[in-house]
């Protein structure tokens, strides 16, 4: 091969490994989020981080913080949970800046039943223990363009805590910002 042949040969492979680059770089995106709602007898807090490798999924990291009292008996109780998972978008509606998506995975956490105390004011024990716990969830996402780089974000997830003391299903729905990195 000649000089200038392996030149030309080296030029065309950078290029297209730029354009490549680019294309790529192009439909990767990441963004976070905040949302704060209702959790079953309670209020929650989420922080989200998505990665998404194209326009039609993303995979999601999010945080819960829930603080809720039990109902009947009003004894407090918190759940903590990490929950990997992935997202799909089933709805587009592009002149009104709207998307839909919906998606599961998995968690895992800690739920702490009246601040770790096994003993009620009045005397009383729980047979509930403050616990690690794990499970999945489904969710959808309702997202509505704000500009660019914020959206409004309508959340709402139904765990499954598979050895929780406090009950297997858990609510959540949540309004809050999406706010896209690059």
């Amino acid at each position: 091969m000649t000089k200038r042949l392996r030149y030309l040969v080296f030029l065309i492979l950078m290029l297209s490994s730029v354009s490549l680059m680019a294309q790529m770089r192009g439909n990767l995106a990441s963004s976070v989020g905040v949302s704060g709602g209702y959790v079953e007898d309670g209020f929650g807090v989420m922080g989200t981080f998505n990665f998404h490798p194209n326009r039609f999924k993303y995979f999601q990291i999010s945080v819960l913080a829930a603080f809720a009292e039990d109902g009947p008996t009003d004894i407090p109780y918190n759940i903590f949970t990490i929950q990997p998972g992935l997202y799909y978008r089933v709805y587009i509606s592009p002149r009104r800046g709207f998307s839909l998506f919906v998606g599961g995975g998995g968690l895992f956490g800690y739920e702490v039943i009246n601040n770790g105390s096994n003993e009620l004011p009045n005397g009383a024990l729980i047979d509930a223990e403050s616990q690690f716990i794990y499970g999945g969830y489904l969710g959808a996402e309702a997202e509505f363009a704000l500009s660019n780089d914020f959206s409004l974000l309508i959340k709402a997830n139904e765990y499954y805590h598979i050895n929780s003391d406090v009950g297997n299903f858990y609510p959540y729905a949540g309004l809050g910002l999406r706010y896209f990195l690059f």
